[in-house]
């Protein structure tokens, strides 16, 4: 009985969790910063509560909560083996690493290979 009602509030933290964000991109959009703050705070309690990852980590600065727009509040640079996002709110700067699986799988496919033989 335990393991069903324990599956069930995180099915419902999740849930809450996706609408949360929801929510916060619609006000980070609208310009109201301090209540799509406060959302944000909100999933992640709610996530590190029932230990659920959020798979939001690009979305949000992990610093100071703020949900991250490109262009009005966040910087994004690429480049030849990371991503940076930087957040210009408190200035946290984020590295993801990006390209080693997409150029490993280009290599392997065959279509990749007859291009560049064609050429």
């Amino acid at each position: 009985m335990y393991r069903k009602e324990a599956m069930e509030a995180r099915r419902i933290a999740r849930e809450r969790i996706e609408k949360l964000f929801g929510l916060a991109r619609d006000l980070a959009a609208s310009g109201e910063k301090e209540r799509s703050r406060m959302y944000i705070m909100l999933a992640r309690r709610i996530g590190m509560k029932l230990d659920i990852p959020l798979g939001h980590r690009r979305e949000y600065c992990r610093k100071c909560n703020s949900y991250l727009i490109p262009g009005r509040n966040a910087r994004v640079r690429m480049g030849r083996k990371k991503v940076t996002l930087t957040c210009l709110e408190c200035g946290k700067v984020t590295r993801f690493p990006f390209g080693t699986r997409e150029r490993a799988g280009r290599r392997e496919s065959s279509e990749y290979s007859e291009k560049v033989v064609l050429r």
